[in-house]
């Protein structure tokens, strides 16, 4: 329950700075540049805690700083501030598609375990006394090869010692 309470307000503390500096628009290319490279490690940090609320929020965030922002600063830019910018948004859509393939191999695993319980417990109610019943049948069988043998070894001995 504590981990859960912790959890939220961290994503409330989380939301409620995006918030505030969502609001803000950069002024300058230094405040662009320095608010993308914040939004990504931001995004890095948190992104397993993300719903998909969280990564529409996080989607809007993006197109403003890949696009809107960057159209704006974008003749300001050298060559090397270009490159910078071309770093986060990869940094950003690795991000999003890593989370994204993460929530499907989760999603896929769980009905994957949950098929095999149902398919254990299926074998459990309609099999497993007969395969009981079989291993049993085995079991005396071998037994009773086994006792046999011994029975003619203990003959051949007698039959040396005599």
């Amino acid at each position: 329950m504590l981990n859960y309470i912790f959890r939220v307000k961290a994503l409330l503390l989380l939301g409620a700075a995006l918030l505030v500096s969502s609001c803000l628009q950069p002024s300058t290319k230094e405040a662009y540049l320095e608010g993308f490279e914040r939004f990504v490690q931001e995004v890095e940090k948190n992104s397993t805690k993300f719903t998909e609320k969280d990564w529409q929020w996080a989607n809007k965030r993006f197109t403003r700083y890949a696009a809107d922002y960057y159209d704006r600063f974008r003749e300001e830019l050298t060559l090397e501030e270009k490159v910078e910018v071309t770093l986060l948004k990869g940094r950003y859509l690795a991000t999003r598609e890593g989370s994204r393939l993460g929530r499907t191999i989760d999603k896929n695993l769980s009905k994957e375990l949950e098929q095999a319980g149902k398919d254990v417990r299926e074998y459990l109610d309609e099999n497993l006394k007969e395969d009981l019943r079989e291993i049993s049948r085995g079991a005396r069988e071998i037994g009773d090869s086994a006792v046999k043998v011994m029975e003619d070894l203990l003959r051949e001995i007698k039959k040396k010692r005599e």
